[in-house]
């Protein structure tokens, strides 16, 4: 299986999807999270093929080939593991600008392609059509994604709940934690103060 610094996401990452879109993905990861441990819970069957897959980082990471795999109506497990294994697709508007403009291109693999079109993108304000292509296909991605169910947003909100309590600085958890480094500083001060008092009765006696 290849690495997933394959698509190269990692290098463009402004780019990998809009701002609603990696919001929305953001809030379902959280709420799925949150149910896992709930044994009854199957949140699979909840949603479409199309959904799980929109929703996912692979195809955050590879928005253009996401969509051609939920038009081809593909399972999510079929489609996320495709995803995983393949470089970044390209739109056809890219193919097109990146044909005419670059010598040698049909001799380069799928990866070189994409690191090419990358490339040209950056130091090219975007001419190939690049970085505007996967923003299309994110917002696209995005309406794949459908409403929370109730369990899921209760489980969202159970979940920022809990972090905000663990994060507050009144929540007893915190209270506690400082009171015993409170009493770990003074125990150790304490020791030090003893072993100078020791130390300075066997330089110059009581």
């Amino acid at each position: 299986m290849k690495p997933s610094t394959y698509s190269f996401a990692h290098l463009s990452p402004s780019t990998q999807c809009a701002h609603g879109y990696r919001g929305r993905m953001f809030m379902y990861q959280t709420g799925q999270a949150s149910l896992s441990d709930e044994a009854e819970h199957n949140p699979r069957e909840q949603h479409s093929e199309a959904h799980w897959i929109a929703v996912s980082q692979e195809a955050k990471n590879n928005p253009i080939y996401a969509l051609k795999l939920i038009q081809r109506n593909v399972s999510h497990e079929s489609a996320i593991s495709r995803l995983t294994d393949s470089p970044r697709h390209l739109s056809q508007y890219t193919k097109r600008k990146m044909e005419a403009i670059f010598a040698g291109w049909e001799l380069l693999d799928d990866e070189d392609k994409n690191l090419a079109a990358f490339n040209d993108s950056l130091f090219n304000d975007d001419s190939n059509g690049y970085r505007s292509s996967l923003r299309a296909a994110s917002l696209k991605l995005e309406k794949y994604i459908e409403p929370m169910t109730e369990q899921e947003l209760q489980a969202l909100l159970k979940c920022i709940a809990e972090d905000m309590k663990r994060n507050s600085p009144h929540s007893a958890e915190n209270i506690a934690e400082r009171r015993r480094q409170a009493e770990e500083d003074k125990r150790k001060a304490d020791e030090i103060g003893k072993q100078q008092r020791k130390q300075y009765q066997r330089l110059y006696g009581s």
